[in-house]
């Protein structure tokens, strides 16, 4: 079930909404608003992502498993080599 909402976007935002109908980007303001809500939801399901990462990460480093660099230059071209064996 669809519940109407509403809510006060501000100058700025609803200027925005606006251009973006009037200029043929979305048919409805509704599909703009929704267009944004799922980027929002995307990007915080890559940044849930990142902090598990991270985490595994941490853990492997507390583990004994992290490697030290002697200067960024080597981490650097570590990294560049991973990147390049993907």
């Amino acid at each position: 079930m669809t519940r109407t909402k509403n809510f006060a976007l501000g100058e700025t935002y609803d200027g925005i909404l606006s251009d973006l109908v009037r200029e043929g980007r979305f048919e409805t303001e509704t599909e703009a608003v929704k267009a944004g809500l799922r980027m929002l939801a995307d990007h915080e399901m890559r940044v849930q992502s990142l902090r598990q990462a991270i985490g595994a990460a941490d853990q492997e480093i507390a583990s004994g498993l992290g490697q030290e660099y002697r200067s960024a230059t080597d981490l650097l071209a570590d990294v560049m080599a991973d990147d390049d064996r993907r």
